[in-house]
């Protein structure tokens, strides 16, 4: 998302890690999918855990500078 510049791949890092973990709690029950925080280490966990870190990193990246990249 390009933001590396303004906030710093740490916080990136750190961001990234907790969507992962929120998109595991909100967004496995609707797509009916264990999450890979329950050791169920499945491609549908990953790309749950993904989606989520995606969805935070452009919610902070819009805080931050008012639009997406």
């Amino acid at each position: 998302m390009r933001t590396d510049a303004q906030q710093g791949i740490f916080l990136n890092i750190v961001v990234g890690i907790v969507g992962a973990f929120l998109g595991g709690l909100l967004l496995s029950p609707i797509f009916g999918v264990g999450t890979i925080n329950q050791n169920n280490f499945s491609l549908g966990g990953l790309l749950v855990s993904l989606l989520g870190a995606i969805i935070l990193l452009a919610i902070v990246n819009m805080v931050r500078r008012g639009t997406v990249r």
